[in-house]
């Protein structure tokens, strides 16, 4: 769904988070992989990149797909602190 200034994600468990900053406002008609289509306020089309790997993560991480979960930890651009400390607080260290 869109803000004013960002495309966020909300999944089932509750989890939530920005995809992506926003120039300008628009309306989301399609997402299809990783390309979102949506309309401006001129009303022109406009297709967009998006990056969604952390809502893919945490979706997966709640379907309990774990080796999905690693390949995105070892393949993907996700790494750092903030996904070390979500899944020790989702009750997965481990992973």
């Amino acid at each position: 769904y869109t803000t004013l200034n960002h495309i966020k994600y909300c999944l089932p468990n509750g989890d939530s988070g920005i995809i992506r900053t926003l120039d300008v406002p628009v309306y989301v008609t399609k997402v299809d992989k990783d390309n979102l289509y949506c309309l401006d306020r001129e009303c022109k089309t406009r297709k967009m990149k998006i990056e969604s790997t952390e809502a893919l993560f945490k979706m997966a991480l709640d379907n309990k797909q774990y080796g999905d979960v690693m390949r995105m930890v070892h393949h993907s651009r996700l790494c750092g602190q903030a996904i070390i400390a979500y899944l020790q607080q989702k009750g997965f260290p481990e992973v």
